[in-house]
């Protein structure tokens, strides 16, 4: 079964506004409060393609109980980690110009806190893939994310990591299944743009050799992405346009989908891009994670195609 984590989930408030003025009161158009995390995202997009996962993370305060309470509305299992204080609260505003993002740190933890965690993976007898996602909470150990990699490698899991990029940097040599990064975090990660394919090939060289097993690299707006294997890479895009609503979920969906195609089928890579980018496009004109209702009409307008190799 595929687990998550979202260390540091928050409640998420999407707002619409009139275009914001310095020193001015601004009415918001509408206002919607989800429960978010980037981990929560692929739960909750994984169960919308009918697939069962558990969601693990530390939640605090009455926010917290908001959260996993949604969580299990959503008819997803969870297992909390219970912290002190309250877990944050994400603010988007979109003015019909911009989009402006206000994360705030979130709850601290204690040691004690992670070796819960580590215990809950450490008895997971059907965890087969663990889904690591998102930023860590104050006062997390340095070690905190190797750790819970250990432990998930440890039951013979394998783990996906969708991270910043400097903790992508630190993780690669312990051999993750696959990463996520977007084309600013690739380019922080190896120091190579990722522009043009010839980029691309090089940023993925570097990947596979730093010890990543695969690499989906998505390029945001631009409404494209790229797989590697290791082998061959493949490049996917969009032939259809969006109206941006909000992107906050649309990567973690997108991983989602891909991981739903590919997981048990490798050479399924360009069905699972073209579920992928279908998805995340979907989502983008959504608040939250949407009904995925455009998802198969969309997926018909992703062209893929394999790379030549060099």
């Amino acid at each position: 079964m595929f687990y998550t984590l979202t260390a540091n989930p928050a409640v998420d408030m999407t707002v619409s506004s009139s275009p914001l003025e310095p020193d001015e009161n601004v009415r918001t158009g509408s206002a919607s409060y989800t429960a978010n995390g980037k981990g929560l995202d692929v739960s909750f997009a994984f169960k919308k393609m009918g697939v069962d996962t558990v969601a693990l993370g530390f939640f605090a305060g009455f926010t917290g109980k908001f959260i996993v309470e949604e969580v299990m509305n959503l008819g997803c299992l969870c297992r909390p980690v219970w912290t002190d204080g309250i877990t944050r609260i994400n603010t988007y505003v979109n003015d019909g110009q911009h989009e402006y993002g206000i994360l705030n740190p979130g709850a601290p933890i204690t040691p004690q806190h992670q070796e819960e965690l580590y215990n809950i993976l450490d008895t997971a007898g059907d965890l087969e893939c663990l889904i690591v996602s998102g930023s860590v909470p104050p006062k997390a150990t340095p070690d905190f994310l190797a750790q819970v990699m250990e432990h998930a490698q440890a039951r013979g899991a394998d783990v996906v990591l969708d991270l910043s990029s400097d903790k992508l940097k630190e993780l690669a040599h312990k051999k993750p299944l696959l990463i996520k990064p977007n084309h600013h975090e690739m380019k922080a990660i190896f120091g190579v743009p990722v522009d043009t394919d010839d980029e691309v090939r090089v940023a993925m060289k570097l990947a596979h050799e730093a010890g990543v097993q695969n690499v989906l690299l998505t390029r945001g707006s631009r409404g494209d992405a790229y797989f590697s294997n290791g082998e061959d890479i493949w490049y996917a895009k969009r032939e259809f346009n969006i109206k941006l609503v909000s992107s906050v979920c649309a990567g973690d969906c997108t991983l989602a989908a891909f991981l739903h195609k590919w997981y048990r089928d490798r050479d399924n890579v360009e069905e699972a891009m073209k579920l992928a980018m279908a998805t995340g496009a979907n989502v983008a004109e959504s608040v939250g994670i949407g009904d995925f209702g455009h998802v198969d009409e969309y997926s018909k307008r992703v062209a893929v195609r394999k790379l030549d190799r060099k």
